[in-house]
């Protein structure tokens, strides 16, 4: 293991894994009568994880601001259930001011970073949250539904996909087409219309990305959804080198790559290739599940060491530090 060079190649931006000893404790914030924020004084110690969650309409104004008497504390903002973080304050600070894009729960979740964590470190901690302004209103209800042919939502988010597995994406409307990508659930996707192949509903999509995907699914795997938060913003991607090696036989040199987390070992890798292009491998729950459509995959673990082989012959060690932070 490089563990030892690793450490300091790796200069990532470091975001804490969803996964954790400890369960995840949540506590539901709620304002005095006449306020429009509150106030928390709180702890934490080691991998020890708190989501406060608040409602909120689409449209008001979400204040944030964090202080914490460790440098390795911080909050990220999600909006639900959703792992994806609209802030991960280890990138973009202890301070946060947007128009909120839609209602329902927000999660504020407050955490040491993973190499603090394990080292069992604590904080003391202030989050001060505040809401204002008019909800957005309403738009009118749209003709659009998951389930038609015609028109259809803009956005669908694949989902029903027996887990370990993923979603083919074909070269056309039917099962005889060839494979040119897969889809994992969660992954969100822009319609580009449906049509029937006998008794199936097949929908033309397009995953977008530095190297956007697009092709044919079955529409039993999609449903409607809202568009992505933005994709993978420079601000909240790391950087670094991974040991790689792109020929069978070929001694494991270096390739730079970039990354863009979610949480709980979700991220999307990009390795630089030595003769130009980027090698794409996507994780979900620390899981490789998809690289560049037409590429056969592997992948097996060392420890915390990420061995990924591709097309039988492209090396690359990544460690969990590259998809989980730390």
């Amino acid at each position: 293991m490089r563990i030892s060079n690793l450490l300091i190649l790796l200069w990532i931006a470091l975001v804490p894994a969803a996964a954790s000893a400890q369960p995840i404790e949540e506590k539901r914030v709620s304002f005095a009568a006449g306020t429009s924020g509150a106030t928390i004084r709180a702890s934490l110690k080691g991998d020890q994880i708190t989501d406060y969650l608040l409602g909120a309409s689409a449209g008001q104004t979400m204040t944030i601001d964090f202080a914490s008497s460790n440098p390795a504390g911080y909050f990220n903002l999600m909006i639900g259930s959703d792992p994806a973080a609209i802030h991960i304050g280890s990138t973009a600070g202890g301070h946060f001011n947007g128009v909120l894009p839609g209602s329902g729960d927000y999660r504020i979740r407050v955490y040491l970073m993973r190499s603090a964590a394990r080292r069992g470190e604590t904080t003391e901690y202030t989050l001060t949250v505040s809401i204002g302004g008019k909800p957005a209103t309403p738009a009118p209800a749209a003709p659009d539904y998951a389930d038609g042919l015609s028109g259809g939502p803009d956005w669908w988010q694949v989902t029903g996909v027996s887990a370990g597995d993923t979603l083919n994406v074909r070269a056309g409307p039917g099962a005889k087409n060839a494979v040119v990508g897969q889809l994992a659930n969660g992954d969100r996707v822009r319609n580009m219309g449906c049509q029937m192949n006998g008794q199936t509903k097949w929908c033309q999509i397009e995953f977008p990305g530095d190297q956007p995907l697009v092709g044919w699914a079955a529409g039993r795997y999609l449903r409607e959804a809202a568009a992505p938060a933005t994709q993978a913003p420079a601000s909240h991607e790391a950087r670094g080198s991974v040991p790689c090696a792109l020929a069978a036989g070929q001694p494991m040199g270096y390739c730079p790559f970039r990354v863009a987390r979610g949480s709980g070992g979700t991220a999307s890798v990009w390795i630089t290739l030595p003769g130009g292009g980027e090698r794409y491998l996507d994780f979900r729950d620390g899981q490789l599940v998809g690289s560049d459509p037409g590429k056969s995959v592997s992948h097996t673990r060392n420890a915390d060491l990420n061995m990924i082989l591709v097309d039988g012959a492209e090396r690359y060690e990544i460690p969990d530090a590259v998809l989980y932070g730390g």
